[in-house]
């Protein structure tokens, strides 16, 4: 499912895009680590804790994690996995979901996984796979994960499902990073109009994947197997420079035989959810529906 083409993006949205689309420009585009660690923080000082939410942090199988409590919580959880290119970002993102603990009366954990290129692959799916294994054991559980986080997502399930674990009851996968070749057409159409960068995003996918192939399946999911996988909600920006990544794998899923939907939002950039505008309250809406289905709470 998507908003059809025809539906005009908001003026915050349009104003909020000149806006991060100037700010890359004039930092030279996302080409280096520094930058990219630069922008990443700047979308993630925006976000803030909803009340009624307690937040900690911890550590879960010797991996920082950042937890956030509503006052009274179920046994349900919801699992955040950052995004950032693999080299930036932190679980201060995860403040733009605390909303979704609140509402459902589930807990919610990010993991501050490592990050490269100090730590290339596979220490981010490691560190991410050792939290879940510990948190989700026996919980009804929801994967939420953006960007890079959305692609490291898959790759969590994908080796959740191939060490005999039982899938999460649902993953929500936000303008995910899913082919580190970055060979999709969506770079080309979008070029100009989104902050993203075929030339920044190849230098993070080769600090991140070091000496593996790019096309190795737990380094890009769209190249492995969805089979088995739970219902996936996939939410994209049309203007995403990411976009093809997400038309393909919902249509790989639903190949395999999942229950994937794909939400497309008309003149949405990347990142957009992150940010204060009507279009980002649209997809967070179809977002918490999802998770309560999922959990089967309200």
């Amino acid at each position: 499912m998507s908003l059809p083409e025809s539906h005009r993006p908001s003026r915050r949205l349009l104003a909020l895009q000149k806006l991060m689309v100037l700010a890359t420009s004039r930092s030279g585009s996302v080409q280096d680590v520094g930058t990219t660690r630069k922008i990443t923080r700047f979308m993630e000082s925006r976000q803030r804790r909803v009340r009624g939410v307690q937040e900690t942090t911890g550590a879960v199988a010797g991996v920082p994690v950042r937890w956030f409590r509503p006052a009274r919580a179920d046994a349900g959880l919801i699992f955040h996995v950052h995004g950032g290119a693999f080299v930036a970002g932190s679980s201060l993102a995860a403040r733009a979901h605390s909303g979704l603990a609140r509402h459902h009366g589930v807990e919610l954990v990010s993991v501050d996984y490592r990050l490269a290129p100090e730590h290339p692959f596979p220490a981010a799916l490691d560190d991410v796979w050792a939290v879940y294994a510990e948190v989700a054991r026996d919980r009804p559980t929801v994967i939420v994960g953006e960007s890079a986080g959305g692609g490291l997502a898959m790759s969590l399930v994908r080796r959740v499902l191939d060490r005999g674990g039982k899938a999460p009851k649902g993953l929500v996968t936000m303008f995910p990073w899913a082919d580190l070749t970055n060979s999709s057409d969506s770079f080309t159409r979008n070029e100009h109009r989104d902050l993203l960068s075929r030339e920044g995003l190849s230098r993070s996918a080769l600090a991140y994947a070091a000496d593996c192939d790019l096309r190795t399946p737990l380094v890009s999911p769209l190249y492995g197997s969805f089979a088995d996988f739970p219902p996936t909600l996939i939410v994209v920006g049309t203007r995403d420079c990411l976009l093809d990544d997400s038309r393909t794998v919902s249509a790989r899923m639903r190949a395999d035989g999942v229950d994937a939907t794909l939400v497309e939002i008309a003149g949405g950039f990347h990142g957009f959810i992150l940010l204060p505008a009507p279009e980002s309250k649209v997809a967070r809406r179809r977002i918490s529906t999802f998770v309560g289905t999922a959990l089967d709470h309200k």
